[in-house]
């Protein structure tokens, strides 16, 4: 799981926080958190949602990917010109994509760092 996590974690940076603790040196951590055994992959969303364990961290991106705000407008022929002329003091940004199915996540992730006004 070490070089899952690790990847998961690189590929990911800058969308979640992720952290790591060694129980044998951080044992109090693991003890407050009732990690008995080791690995454990735990998901902490936005308060006041309660902690969850991950089983496997291939479903850890959707697992915590609920809680990313999706800010992105999707832009069709009838929006397109309001989307471009509307606040023209304010920088747009258009990703063009072929995705099957709604926003791609890294979109979602990107657009949750800017405030949509």
């Amino acid at each position: 799981m070490g070089k899952e996590y690790a990847a998961f974690a690189t590929e990911n940076k800058g969308i979640f926080r992720i952290g790591a603790v060694n129980c044998a040196q951080q044992e109090a951590i693991c003890t407050k958190e009732k990690v008995a055994t080791t690995p454990v992959v735990r998901v902490y969303p936005p308060f006041p949602a309660p902690a969850f364990d991950v089983a496997e961290v291939k479903n850890l991106r959707n697992a915590a990917g609920k809680y990313i705000n999706d800010r992105a407008i999707e832009i069709t022929t009838s929006n397109i010109k309001t989307f471009v002329e509307e606040d023209i003091a304010t920088p747009k940004v258009l990703i063009f994509t072929n995705a099957k199915k709604g926003t791609p996540f890294i979109i979602k992730a990107l657009s949750e760092q800017f405030e949509v006004s």
